[in-house]
């Protein structure tokens, strides 16, 4: 099977991060691609972030996603995620989406750890999309970290362990989710206790589940298809899917 990762931002070291993980615990036979945005912002931690993150989502996918058996979105606020699964016709996942399920496997309580404050909120809300009342039981994001720690495993290991310590000491939850594309491939490495989700683990195995169990990939699959339409200003790939869609 192919999969294509898709990551909004401009940071390709977060793709390349996020590829690299995924490629290490799927099956060996699954073929793992990743494409980078080429405008917006390096790493996405706001409103107006999110906003240009979506649509860069969804002209990555027009341009790229062509052959391929599923899509992951490798970037933690599923920006996108509902206008991607609009225009293709095979399952479309999200980072957060997929983690998500997978804590929900662990146990009924689950806390999210990642970085910039800023981001608290704006978790919560994603996370009231996919959990009932309950389950979500902590946001811990703790400061921002400037692009030489986010590139240094080493140190982005110190700060993820810390900061899942801290978590785990004020909340009473089953499992830990690392909710940061930056931070794929740490959980096996971190020294704790509590069972650590690895997002870009987690999308893999949802991708490739996706794949193989055609029911179970109906489940992230769009409904409907937009209307036939002129779209304008747009990039030739993207325009050219609208102008393929069925009529309403």
């Amino acid at each position: 099977m192919k999969l294509l990762l898709i990551n909004p931002n401009t940071s390709s070291f977060v793709t390349e991060r996020a590829v690299e993980a995924s490629r290490s615990v799927a099956t060996p036979s699954t073929v793992i691609d990743g494409v980078t945005g080429t405008f917006g912002a390096p790493i996405i931690n706001c409103e107006a972030d999110l906003a240009i993150g979506a649509y860069s989502t969804l002209e990555l996918a027009a341009k790229y996603a062509r052959g391929y058996d599923a899509v992951g979105l490798t970037v933690s606020f599923d920006c996108g995620l509902a206008a991607v699964r609009e225009i293709l016709d095979v399952p479309v996942v999200g980072l957060a989406e997929a983690s998500v399920q997978k804590a929900l496997e662990i146990g009924d309580r689950f806390a999210v750890v990642s970085f910039a404050k800023r981001t608290q909120p704006l978790y919560t809300e994603l996370m009231q999309q996919y959990v009932k009342s309950g389950q979500l039981v902590a946001v811990n994001c703790i400061r921002g970290l400037p692009p030489e720690i986010l590139k240094d495993p080493m140190q982005l290991k110190l700060h993820a362990e810390r900061a899942v310590a801290e978590t785990v000491q004020h909340s009473d939850c089953d499992s830990v989710i690392l909710l940061a594309t930056a931070f794929a491939g740490l959980e096996s490495k971190l020294a704790v206790k509590m069972p650590v989700i690895d997002c870009a683990t987690a999308l893999v195995g949802v991708l490739e589940q996706c794949v193989t169990d055609p029911v179970f990939g109906d489940r992230f699959k769009s409904s409907v298809f937009p209307e036939r339409k002129s779209v304008l200003g747009v990039s030739p790939e993207l325009a050219g899917y609208y102008e393929n869609f069925p009529d309403e």
